[in-house]
């Protein structure tokens, strides 16, 4: 049988520059992104999220302005970090293109050593 994490679509990057994105009226760290989808850290004194809720507004902030997009609560797992809020991606047009912006610009790039 295989995992859940071999099933994904598309690979998911966790070592992003430091991010949080505004929900229900509150902040909350980005810890990883994928073409599909968005995991943030969920805190214990955050608003609830529950499977299957949609959000109709995910702010993406991008270095020319915050773009929008909807998403789905698709899992909630509990980690050694905390607690995980896996959101998928519904695109209803040009969102794909911010998603793979931001997933960009966010994304920490390692450093190469430089050849003599």
């Amino acid at each position: 049988m295989t995992s859940k994490r071999d099933k994904r679509k598309s690979r998911r990057i966790s070592t992003l520059k430091p991010t949080r994105i505004r929900l229900k009226g509150q902040a909350f760290e980005v810890c990883d992104i994928s073409n599909d989808g968005i995991g943030i850290m969920l805190t214990d004194t955050g608003p609830p999220f529950s499977i299957g809720e949609r959000l109709p507004e995910i702010p993406l902030p991008l270095a020319d302005g915050t773009v929008n997009v909807q998403g789905i609560v698709s899992h909630i797992s509990y980690t050694a970090t905390g607690r995980l809020c896996g959101i998928h991606f519904v695109f209803d047009g040009a969102e794909y293109d911010a998603v793979m912006r931001f997933k960009n610009e966010r994304q920490q790039k390692s450093v190469e050593k430089e050849k003599p």
